[in-house]
């Protein structure tokens, strides 16, 4: 009898198949792939490549099998620039991820995802400027916000500017979500799902709401886990298609939302529930208004800026860099023996603190968490003493700043603006 799993099971759609399990953090994180599989592909030799785009920048990710390694590099040095930025590498030179130490797949897939993580790759991508091309900021980020943004709002409303659609959500709608196009580095507005489900649980949560107000009801480590909880809460209903803003209303206002630890957030903020309550309903009413007059494409990048503003809440967990930085920091803490004892008396190592510091970081105590907060900032500071960014970002290639300057001041040409 006919086998019809035949071709999947054969040597080369197993390799396609393992590299579609190794790069779905990237689908996830906003990455599209270029081209869909191919059934000529059947008998060409191995490696197996995939290309993806996200915005203006590109990737090829090449698996070798033989050596049980991934490499990311540059597939745009011989494409043609047709478009006011070129498309560009988010990298500024090319990985390679060994995965010939884990034997399942499983294994090879956390770690390819982790990787991913560390480079910013599954974080919005972030663009520093060489001191020769500063002057370059404000038009790279007005190109930016015309192409993704600007794009996007047009594509929606059928070629109208929706400069009106703007005005009507109001002034101080307008400044808060351009906030992170002032920020350094330039923040790259991707449609990334995590990234913008930050940016609703702290426009809708934490900043926008009456929360703030009734701060004093609880103290910072609490307000943390009330931070992650409201995250939480959002993640399943932001999607690359768009958010469900209904589903982010109840996610948000459900009556017995608790922590991670079981209190509850009425029993926390007793009468200031109430009033909380209600400003979370206005402000997601607010975007409910923004998704329908500017479009889903649109909002979630708009998210996405502001979940990723590093002054605010880009380095909050669920991001790629948070996760980075606990398991430097708890590596860094496990080599020179500065673990502290409580955590080595509950943990069977550093690897299991690591992991959990990463993805839970709302059920450890209270010790613990303070301790996971300072390693992360002391990180941040290494990493500025070292005059590296925080998060990761690419350099702006010198021939795109050459190129660009060229362009946008030697003919005085227009840039976009805002």
């Amino acid at each position: 009898m006919d086998n019809p799993s035949a071709d999947a099971l054969s040597p080369h759609a197993t390799t396609r198949r393992l590299l579609a399990r190794l790069t779905a953090a990237l689908r996830r994180a906003g990455w599209t792939e270029n081209e869909a599989w191919d059934e000529e592909d059947e008998g060409k030799e191995l490696p197996v490549v995939l290309e993806f785009s996200r915005s203006n920048f590109h990737i090829q990710v090449d698996w070798n099998p033989a050596t049980a390694s991934l490499t990311v590099d540059d597939p745009t040095e011989s494409w043609e620039w047709d478009s006011a930025l070129p498309p560009l590498f988010p990298l500024d030179e090319p990985l390679i991820i060994d995965l010939s130490a884990h034997p399942i797949q499983a294994a090879k897939a956390e770690a390819a995802r982790r990787c991913f993580a560390e480079a910013g790759l599954l974080d919005a991508t972030r663009i520093r400027l060489s001191e020769d091309a500063k002057a370059l900021r404000h038009d790279v980020v007005m190109l930016l916000w015309a192409d993704h943004v600007l794009g996007a709002i047009s594509r929606h409303r059928n070629g109208d500017d929706g400069n009106e659609a703007i005005r009507a959500l109001g002034e101080e709608f307008s400044w808060r979500a351009a906030a992170g196009l002032r920020t350094y580095p330039v923040i790259v507005p991707d449609p990334i799902p995590s990234a913008a489900a930050r940016g609703i649980a702290e426009w809708c949560w934490r900043r926008e709401s009456d929360v703030e107000e009734w701060h004093f009801k609880i103290g910072d480590i609490t307000m943390a886990r009330a931070n992650i909880a409201a995250t939480r809460a959002v993640l399943p209903h932001v999607h690359p298609e768009g958010i469900d803003w209904p589903g982010i209303r109840l996610a948000l206002t459900a009556p017995g939302r608790r922590l991670a630890d079981g209190q509850t957030l009425a029993d926390i903020f007793e009468e200031g529930w109430t009033p909380i309550l209600t400003s979370v309903h206005r402000q997601i009413g607010l975007w409910q208004q923004a998704d329908e007059s500017l479009g889903p494409e649109a909002v979630l990048r708009l998210l996405t800026i502001h979940g990723s503003r590093s002054e605010s809440i880009g380095q909050w967990w669920g991001s790629g860099w948070y996760e980075t930085a606990v398991r430097r920091a708890v590596a860094r803490a496990a080599a020179s023996g500065a673990l502290p004892a409580a955590i080595l008396a509950v943990f069977t190592d550093a690897e299991h603190f690591a992991d959990t510091a990463a993805g839970h970081p709302d059920v450890l105590d209270d010790d613990t968490l303070v301790w996971i907060t300072r390693a992360i900032h002391k990180e941040e500071c290494l990493l500025r003493d070292a005059q590296l960014p925080v998060p990761t970002a690419v350099t702006l290639p010198s021939w795109a700043a050459l190129d660009l300057l060229d362009i946008l001041h030697s003919t005085g040409e227009e840039v976009p603006d805002a």
